[in-house]
C-alpha cells in the first residue's frame, strides 16, 4: 500500500500566503465567511508588505472573531434602534444608534472592514439626534400650551403653540425616518466590506 505524498506542484510555495493559508487551512475553516475573510486579506497584506514572517496568523484569528463578535451585537443594537424608532422613542433609539456605533469602532479596532456601516450609522446617530431634539421641542410646545389655557392666556396663544408642537412632532418623524428606521434595521445584517 502506497503512501499518499503531495507532488511537488501541489504544494503551494514557501514563504507565500497561499502556503500560510495551507498550513491554517483548519482554523479557517472553522471561521465564518466574514472572519475567514478579514484573516485571508491580512495575510495577503502582510504578503504584499513583505512581514509574512512576521504575521501572528492566531493573533489575526482571534482578532477575526472578537470583531465578529462587536458585528453581531452591533446588529443586535441596530435591530433595537429599529423597534425604538418605530415606537416613536427617538431618545432609545439615538443611544441603540451610538451603541451600533461603540461596536463597529470595537470591530474595526479588531481588523473588520465596515467602512460602509460605520458611514450609514453616523449618519443615523446625528438624525436620530434631531429627531430627540424635535420631539423634545414637541414636547415643550404642548406643556406650554396647557400652561397657557390653565394661566387664562388667550386661546389663541394655546392654538398656536399646539401648531408649533405639531410641527416639531412631523420633523422629528422626519428625521427618524432618515434614520433608516421603519423596519428596515430588523431585516438588515452589517456586513464587512470585504465580504
Amino acid at each position: 500500500m502506497s503512501e499518499t505524498r503531495y507532488s511537488d506542484i501541489d504544494k503551494p510555495e514557501p514563504g507565500t500566503a497561499e502556503a500560510v493559508e495551507a498550513e491554517y487551512e483548519v482554523e479557517l475553516a472553522g471561521l465564518n465567511d466574514s472572519e475567514a475573510a478579514q484573516v485571508t486579506e491580512a495575510i495577503s497584506e502582510a504578503e504584499f508588505a513583505g512581514e509574512l514572517e512576521d504575521l501572528d496568523v492566531e493573533a489575526e484569528i482571534q482578532d477575526a472573531q472578537f470583531a465578529e463578535e462587536h458585528r453581531e451585537e452591533a446588529e443586535a443594537a441596530q435591530r433595537d434602534q429599529a423597534e425604538a424608532a418605530d415606537a416613536g422613542d427617538y431618545t432609545a433609539a439615538r443611544e441603540d444608534a451610538e451603541t451600533v456605533q461603540d461596536n463597529l469602532a470595537e470591530a474595526e479596532g479588531h481588523g473588520a472592514s465596515l467602512d460602509a456601516a460605520t458611514q450609514e450609522n453616523d449618519a443615523d446617530v446625528e438624525v436620530l439626534a434631531e429627531a430627540e431634539y424635535q420631539q423634545d421641542v414637541a414636547e415643550e410646545f404642548s406643556e406650554a400650551s396647557l400652561e397657557s389655557v390653565e394661566d387664562g392666556v388667550y386661546e389663541a396663544d394655546s392654538d398656536m403653540m399646539d401648531d408649533y408642537a405639531a410641527d416639531a412632532a412631523e420633523q422629528a418623524d422626519d428625521y427618524a425616518a432618515q434614520g433608516d428606521q421603519d423596519g428596515y434595521y430588523g431585516n438588515q445584517s452589517i456586513h464587512t466590506d470585504n465580504v
